[in-house]
């Protein structure tokens, strides 16, 4: 409460108004809302206040109380509590007075009648809630200010397009009002207006873009058939019987009997099967966020279908729109727009942001899905033509068998998309008239649960394979080992299955990652029946980030290397962090300790749902703050961190919140456990410096203690060791790899990174590029490039040349 006084206040005033007006109770509180007629004509002027406290209904306190407890509060959080009482006041008047203002303009100017709701004086307390909480967006981390206009933005058109009620388009008005008026409070701070999403960020917004459009028509439904310019998508997903009693006046008696033969079949399974195209989106969305490439299938199947089915049902007569007043034909500009072009244009972006969903099913599954799809499909359809033919009585007219067979294939979809014009012949009663209304809804719930348990069988690697690479690694593996166990990688065994090499295949050039894994006197002969492996496939074979010992092999073969990077490492033996040297470690743990700092060691899997939220939160924040993509390969992501073999170190606050996260990944020498390599680095923009240096000085103490022996910091990609002597006249892939570092460093800082894990006075180690032609180095060098950032675009290349240009400047 002392936290969040203007959120409690706000929570107080909107239950006491609703208890003292009565609509806590469902009494009719319109005389306090407001209007073009209620404000304007009426003079009510007050009533601008009085409808941003007051509910129209318990459901609407509800809503109202659990907005302003969440949002509000965050946004509170975010501008203080001062400007939040200002915002909710100046902003919630001046978004419900835009909002007045331009509903009696399009009432009386424009006559836009069909998609502007008439007088309905309006009580609403979340207009203000939703004009305060995108002017605190201006105010929020790089990640938020995206998820909280994107979903906030998206909920308001959603309402306002389909369902168009007076309410919705207030809401958005004060929106846009707050968003402009926090971007002017902001104006000064440091902000990217354009940031770059993770993948799974992605997947997360062409999820919500997905439901959006599915939720969109039910929306509309649930509101009364909706008012909004784009409630007319909702025609296509209802029976066209409205006008039943006008049509049978001016119309042959056939299309009437037709109209009350609909009307005598509609019901709840009916209903289900209509509304089944929105389900299977919804169900697509969920399987987009989870990266399902059968989900983006299923997507861009519905999507196409819900388009050309009702534009087809048009065009032959099955679909009708009835014209406007004004005779202009805009309604159907706005219908092709709502049922034809929104989704298709969605159903593009998802198929050019194909390469975001590789997550595939497994052939057996698939195969499993198509044959239950299929025999279910066969059973209600011939189950269904059997009850109709066998209850032929219960028809107004005596069907043939080619009536049975059209009437068996359409019950498999919404009525109003197949449902033929003229005299048709339906079922009345009895058991006919029961499967009729079910059997495609069987059918479809057969086929979504199928859906939902293809997204869970997904394809892996060979578990033995993984096993058994792991085994290799526990006998004995240098500090970058464990990199080979990361998702993407391949492996290969010699053929006493004692030795193996992880590599990634990237178009024909076969990476191979980190030293092997062999006995000292059986490298060479590993490293040469590797490459002998790839030639044999037609690859190209490569060694990145190997360190001395494995470039001398190589280099005995015949091989050539350069340098990529150079490998930090911390000796733990006798370390302490006593003396001048060790200052710029030691002030920051012991201010840490003193503030009441904690380092937490855990695993992801033991990670309470309220700290992997965190996690997920800071990982987010920093991917979205690059300019360019998230780069991985030997750099680890998220994804890594859910391994039962990697630790986690957390910078715990005295109140509990999570400052930053370390990753580290063990190492074994002869089967022992003797160093671990930091890999995952992430800390909060907003937190307390020295967090890092916090947590790397914790973790080596700790793991001395345990007995580990070497700490690595892990590699600098395209990094000098400080002792590197300058070429005069370096090889021209070494010269490209320099550029390559100054390019990069602007958007990801490897140089300033590098500088960093300087503080710990490690030791350096090279880290190499082995090749064996000079001729293979442009199709080596793309590998890596694709490698590291395999999701760039044109216009990202595009990008990374103008950080560089701006970075020298």
């Amino acid at each position: 409460m002392t936290r969040h006084p203007v959120t409690v206040a706000f929570v107080v005033m909107i239950v006491s108004a609703a208890a003292l007006t009565g609509s806590l109770w469902g009494a009719d509180a319109s005389s306090w809302g407001a209007g073009p007629l209620a404000t304007f004509a009426a003079g009510r002027w007050w009533t601008v206040v009085s409808a941003l406290v007051i509910p129209d209904s318990p459901t609407d306190t509800v809503i109202s109380v659990v907005l302003a407890m969440t949002v509000l509060a965050y946004a509170e959080r975010l501008l203080g509590s001062r400007r939040v009482a200002l915002l909710l006041a100046a902003v919630g008047i001046a978004g419900l007075m835009t909002g007045i203002g331009l509903h009696a303009l399009a009432w009386t100017v424009t006559d836009l009648r069909p998609v502007v709701a008439a007088e309905v004086p309006v009580l609403d307390p979340t207009t203000a809630i939703a004009g305060v909480v995108m002017a605190a967006s201006a105010y929020a981390s790089t990640l938020w200010r995206r998820r909280m206009r994107l979903v906030g933005f998206a909920a308001l058109g959603l309402f306002a397009l389909y369902a168009g009620d007076a309410d919705s388009w207030y809401r958005v008005s004060a929106a846009v009002i707050g968003l402009a008026v926090g971007e002017r409070l902001a104006r000064g701070r440091e902000r990217r207006t354009w940031h770059r999403s993770s993948t799974r960020e992605t997947r997360t917004l062409l999820a919500l873009l997905v439901a959006v459009v599915g939720s969109g028509p039910l929306v509309a439904l649930i509101s009364g058939g909706g008012r909004g310019p784009l409630s007319l998508v909702v025609d296509a997903y209802t029976q066209y019987d409205d006008e039943l009693i006008e049509r049978c006046n001016r119309v042959s008696a056939a299309v009437c009997d037709e109209q009350l033969a609909l009307l005598m079949t509609r019901g709840l399974g009916p209903a289900l099967l209509a509304v089944t195209p929105l389900i299977l989106m919804l169900v697509a969305a969920w399987g987009l966020r989870l990266g399902r490439r059968a989900a983006l299938i299923l997507a861009v199947l519905t999507l196409v279908a819900s388009a050309v089915i009702p534009l087809l049902s048009l065009v032959d007569g099955r679909l009708r729109i009835t014209p406007w007043v004004d005779g202009s034909g805009a309604e159907y500009v706005l219908w092709a727009v709502a049922t034809v072009a929104i989704p298709v244009t969605l159903a593009m972006v998802l198929f050019v942001a194909r390469g975001r969903f590789p997550v595939r099913a497994t052939r057996r599954a698939a195969a499993t899905v198509t044959g239950v799809v299929g025999v279910a499909f066969l059973t209600c359809a011939s189950t269904f033509f059997a009850i109709e033919a066998l209850g032929r009585r219960s028809f107004d007219r005596d069907p043939s068998v080619l009536d049975l067979v059209l009437l068996t294939l359409r019950r498999f979809l919404p009525p109003s998309y197949t449902n033929p014009v003229g005299a048709a012949t339906f079922p009345h009663h009895g058991p006919a008239l029961f499967a009729y209304q079910w059997v495609g809804v069987v059918f479809w719930a057969v086929v979504i649960a199928a859906l939902l348990w293809l997204f869970r069988r997904v394809q892996r690697p060979d578990a033995g394979d993984g096993r058994l690479y792991r085994e290799l690694l526990e006998r004995g593996s240098d500090t970058l080992g464990f990199l080979g166990t990361w998702a993407g990688n391949r492996h290969w065994y010699s053929d006493d299955r004692a030795c193996a090499v992880a590599y990634r295949l990237v178009g024909d050039v076969a990476l191979a990652i980190a030293d092997p894994l062999a006995p000292k006197d059986r490298r060479g002969e590993t490293l040469r029946s590797f490459s002998d492996f790839c030639v044999e496939h037609g690859w190209i074979p490569a060694f990145y980030s190997v360190h001395d010992d494995t470039v001398a092999d190589l280099s005995a073969l015949g091989w050539r290397h350069i340098p990529v990077g150079v490998e930090t490492v911390m000796d733990l033996p006798g370390l302490t962090f006593a003396g001048k040297a060790w200052q710029k470690v030691r002030q920051p743990l012991v201010r840490a300790e003193r503030e009441g700092y904690t380092a937490v060691w855990t695993h992801w899997h033991e990670l309470t749902v309220t700290q992997a939220s965190q996690v997920v939160a800071i990982d987010e924040e920093w991917v979205a703050d690059r300019a360019l993509p998230e780069m991985g390969f030997t750099l680890g992501s998220l994804a890594e961190l859910n391994d039962r073999d990697v630790r986690l170190l957390l910078a715990v606050g005295p109140d509990g919140r999570i400052e930053a996260v370390t990753s580290w990944m063990p190492s074994w020498t002869a089967g022992s456990l003797t160093g671990w390599t930091l890999d995952f680095m992430r800390r909060r923009s907003d937190g307390p410096n020295g967090m890092m240096e916090f947590l790397i000085a914790k973790a080596a103490l700790q793991l001395q203690d345990e007995g580990a022996a070497v700490l690595s910091l892990s590699g600098a990609p395209l990094a000098e060791a400080p002792d590197t002597p300058a070429d005069e006249d370096p090889a021209p892939l070494r010269a490209l790899l320099r550029w390559l570092a100054d390019v990069l460093e602007p958007a990801y800082g490897f140089a300033s990174l590098f500088r960093f894990k300087g503080k710990f006075r490690p030791r350096y180690r090279g880290l190499s590029l082995a090749y064996r032609d000079p001729l293979h180095l442009p199709a080596i060098g793309a590998a890596v490039g694709r490698a590291y950032l395999p999701d760039a675009s044109r216009r990202e290349i595009v990008a990374l040349a103008r950080t560089a240009w701006e970075g020298r400047r």
